[in-house]
């Protein structure tokens, strides 16, 4: 069933001779709106800079160099995605929701806090546990990317996003997620240090890229 929403996406900006300059997808811009361009830009730059923080964390966690993924990430395929689920007119179909239950195909994703509550995590149980972020929060979700670097040691979140209770259900909801990617080349194979006899590799070994490519012919995205 399709899912119950819209969304703009702003991607990274790269050097004229970088070599991803070609493969990238250039931002739209939006001239009609004052300083649109330079927020979108500059709330990238910021929340980028925030993922990778949190990877250099990571990094120590998982027993590896604070800097392991700098250079993984740096000019990554990233996206800022603001989403707009629109108000439920009462025509929709059975089982239509505002975002399917899933799990984010990248290494890390910074969520910024919505406008309406829907967000749902899935806790290990099965039960779903709703999640409302105040505006000076950020929830992170691991990605599939990551997990297949630990070796399912950090756990893809799956998630999703239901339809509101009845007396919200003509409002708009907003979200505006930042989803971090790697470059194409980094090796997504199991990391030493997470994988023993115990847990031995789960994946086959792969690049970023071939694993995105993989999962958009998956959900039919390529």
């Amino acid at each position: 069933m399709g899912d119950l929403k819209e969304f703009f996406q702003y991607g990274p900006t790269v050097p004229a001779n970088h070599s991803m300059k070609s493969v990238y997808c250039e931002n739209v811009s939006v001239p009609e709106i004052h300083d649109f361009d330079q927020t979108l830009n500059e709330l990238f730059s910021k929340l980028n800079g925030l993922g990778m923080d949190l990877l250099r964390a990571i990094s120590v966690i998982l027993e590896q160099d604070e800097n392991y993924f700098t250079e993984k990430v740096r000019y990554g395929n990233s996206k800022l995605r603001a989403i707009h689920y629109p108000p439920l007119r009462g025509d929709e179909k059975p089982g239509a929701v505002r975002s399917a239950e899933h799990e984010d195909i990248n290494l890390i994703t910074l969520l910024i806090g919505a406008s309406n509550p829907g967000l749902q995590v899935k806790k290990m149980n099965g039960e779903w546990l709703p999640i409302q972020t105040k505006e000076d929060e950020i929830v992170v979700n691991v990605g599939d990317m990551l997990q297949r670097l630990t070796n399912y040691r950090l756990k893809s979140t799956t998630h999703r996003v239901v339809n509101p209770p009845a007396e919200l259900a003509k409002t708009t909801r907003y979200s505006m997620p930042f989803f971090l990617h790697p470059v194409s080349d980094m090796s997504l194979a199991a990391l030493p240090s997470c994988v023993t006899p115990d847990n031995p590799q789960r994946d086959p070994a792969s690049t970023a890229g071939e694993y995105l490519t993989e999962r958009l012919r998956q959900i039919g995205l390529k």
